[in-house]
């Protein structure tokens, strides 16, 4: 049996809520997010939205800044991207969670 260990160190985050869900056609949707470092092009992490389209990407340094891309695995529509994204720190990784779960049963 494999058991994944995941240690938090960073408080940083990037989150879609509001008018910065992941969409579809207009329409909150799941999709995969990929986050990479802008400077070295580098992977850093993959996320995947809810089907109500709002994201939670963890464990992110905030003293850097990240190039994110929303892709539309059906190939109908071109790739959302931000660049230069510097994640927020106003909540601490239990909000974090918290702020998921409260996720979960939005339609």
């Amino acid at each position: 049996m494999i058991i994944k260990v995941y240690s938090y160190v960073n408080v940083g985050y990037i989150a879609g809520a509001g008018e910065g869900i992941v969409s579809v056609g207009g329409k909150p949707a799941s999709r995969k997010i990929y986050v990479f470092d802008p400077v070295l092009m580098t992977w850093v992490q993959t996320a995947k939205s809810l089907p109500n389209g709002r994201y939670l990407i963890q464990n992110l340094d905030p003293n850097k800044q990240y190039l994110i891309i929303a892709r539309d695995h059906n190939k109908e529509y071109e790739p959302a991207v931000w660049d230069y994204v510097t994640p927020a720190t106003d909540l601490t990784i239990q909000q974090q969670q918290e702020l998921w779960q409260s996720w979960q049963t939005l339609p």
